[in-house]
């Protein structure tokens, strides 16, 4: 049995796939792709995966990561991928497979690109909410507690170009800052008029800064 981490994007149409029926459809690709995947024991069998980084509804991304295991430790690793490519559908890319090197928990940061598409006139206003040197907010946990954060340290940098601006957030197993809270906030404490914007995730690193793999 040999574990292998596949690298993907899923952008267009597939955006609005919640993470949830992003498993089953995964799962579908795989199974129709006939590599020699390995199948969970028990009454109801299925692939095993483990997505690095689930992606929010309604975003793109051009690095998403997710752990398969394969039966046969000798298959081609390029005839995976060949497979996986021939059985993919529009809007998903499968660019790179390889054995894990990294561990989920290794994952630390996350990049994103936030398109202001007509709403440029924002961006400095953004920037400069970003500078502040806190941000106090609110943030519901996974069970409904709500409690206080301050979004600065777990913003590690950005850059603006004339209509986007790429933020480096904190993301993995024991933190995860979503692009949509920051700007929701920053709607919020700015008295900005909420408007249209679009995310992409372009990278997934390690707590060392460094792309995971």
């Amino acid at each position: 049995m040999k574990n292998v981490r596949l690298f993907y994007s899923k952008t267009g149409r597939l955006k609005f796939i919640s993470h949830l029926d992003m498993t089953r459809f995964m799962s579908r690709i795989i199974t129709r792709s006939k590599i020699p995947v390995w199948y969970t024991e028990g009454f109801n069998q299925h692939v095993y995966m483990n997505f690095a980084l689930p992606l929010s509804l309604g975003f793109e991304s051009v690095y998403e990561v997710v752990d398969f295991r394969l039966n046969d430790d000798g298959y081609s690793l390029d005839e995976c991928l060949q497979r996986l490519k021939d059985a993919a559908v529009a809007d998903m890319d499968f660019f790179a497979i390889s054995e894990p090197i990294a561990s989920v928990k290794d994952i630390g940061w996350a990049e994103y690109r936030i398109d202001f598409e007509e709403n440029s006139e924002n961006i400095k206003p953004f920037c400069g909410f970003l500078s502040r040197e806190s941000i106090i907010c609110e943030k519901t946990g996974k069970k409904g507690k709500v409690k206080q954060i301050d979004l600065i340290p777990k913003i590690n940098g950005f850059t603006e170009d004339q209509s986007s601006v790429t933020l480096r957030l904190a993301a993995g197993t024991e933190d995860n800052l979503n692009p949509s809270l920051v700007m929701s906030v920053f709607f919020e404490q700015t008295n900005t008029e909420p408007f249209f914007y679009s995310v992409k995730r372009i990278a997934i690193l390690d707590k060392n800064l460094k792309i995971f793999k």
